[in-house]
């Protein structure tokens, strides 16, 4: 089969899709790959390390609702994409096309519905976005990762899949002495969680044997936040501004704290790992929220609003859990109730049965 994957903007929009890709290829049934996102975006970056995927660049942009004068020339990139995209779909065949969400998906769906090519989409998270809302009425299938997903305005072409995971994260396992406290904000970053690690550093340094990793992406200067925990008494800690082997990093987690994106709660899932999650307050229709209840109804996972982020005492409730070893225990037990690993090839074997339906 010939798939070109319309995504981007964030790894889990990316990452999901990658996990999919690489199933058919496991499969046997991949005979050509292409991707299509923007030239800027993280999936380029993430991209370059799979050559046999086809990466075609569009300059697609997304509706800034705070500065509406940019709006015109937003819509001109999206016209822009859309020419470009039927240019690159007449040139590489596809057999089907699969969206993953987010404003880089919108020109190569709607390039796919004007060409008749057979089109899916996939949303990740517990409340659909708004630009698979609108996909969603031109697609064929719906792909789901929660059964009870929001906003989903077509239901008759919904099948639950979960959320694609890359194969290492169902064959790390975990290391025998994990004792990392991981802190992840999405691919972005997160400045909410740099500041409240910092005010949580020095009850952290209290625990011998405690190693802190963290990931602040684009939310602050790695070698800053590396200082200031230093200087709190964290003289191990290591802080990157992504983490390329976020599978590995999992398995050396004793817990982990995170935003409540799809992917990584599908990561945190697959890995087993117990987390304190903080779901973004910005996500569109409170998502985030909903995706870390998943976790959090289960046991697997402390839910804790952004709002009361600085009101309260993180680093009082990380020693609680860590001293915890019983709960960890249940924890993780609990979070890996929610996980689906057979996700990516239920994707995969959907789209395959896509491209035969078509010929």
């Amino acid at each position: 089969m010939r798939l070109l994957v319309a995504a981007g903007g964030s790894g889990g929009h990316v990452y999901p899709a990658l996990a999919v890709l690489e199933e058919l290829q496991r499969m046997g049934e991949l005979s050509a790959a292409a991707w299509v996102g923007t030239e800027k975006g993280i999936e380029r970056k993430i991209l370059s390390r799979f050559p046999w995927i086809d990466f075609y660049p569009l300059p697609c942009r997304g509706l800034d609702r705070s500065r509406p004068w940019s709006w015109p020339g937003s819509v001109w990139a999206n016209l822009t994409s859309l020419v470009q995209a039927v240019q690159i779909l007449r040139k590489f065949h596809p057999d089907v096309v699969l969206g993953m969400g987010g404003y880089p998906a919108l020109a190569p769906l709607l390039a796919a519905a004007l060409l008749r090519i057979p089109r899916a989409i996939h949303e990740q998270n517990a409340y659909m976005g708004l630009a698979n809302r609108f996909l969603s009425l031109l697609a064929d299938r719906v792909f789901l990762s929660f059964p009870k997903t929001g906003g989903v305005p077509v239901r008759r072409k919904v099948v639950v899949t979960g959320n694609p995971v890359r194969r290492e994260f169902l064959t790390q396992g975990t290391g025998s002495k994990a004792q990392e406290l991981l802190i992840v904000g999405g691919s972005q970053g997160s400045r909410a969680l740099v500041e409240a690690t910092l005010r949580a550093a020095g009850a952290l340094a209290q625990l011998g044997g405690l190693r802190v990793r963290m990931q602040v992406g684009n939310a602050a200067d790695p070698d800053w936040v590396k200082r200031r925990l230093e200087e709190a008494g964290l003289s191990d800690a290591r802080v990157e501004k992504y983490v390329d082997r976020m599978a590995e990093a999992l398995s050396q987690a004793r817990l982990v704290i995170a935003r409540a994106g799809a992917t990584t709660v599908a990561e945190l899932a697959a890995t087993g790992r117990p987390a304190i999650l903080i779901p973004w307050a910005g996500a569109a229709g409170d998502h985030q929220t909903d995706n870390a209840q998943a976790i959090a109804k289960e046991g697997g996972c402390v839910l804790v609003p952004e709002h009361k982020l600085k009101e309260m005492d993180l680093g009082k409730l990380i020693l609680k859990l860590w001293m915890d070893e019983e709960r960890l225990r249940r924890m993780a037990q609990a979070v890996q109730r929610v996980a689906r690993p057979q996700a990516a090839r239920a994707v995969a074997q959907e789209l395959l049965a896509l491209a035969k339906g078509s010929r």
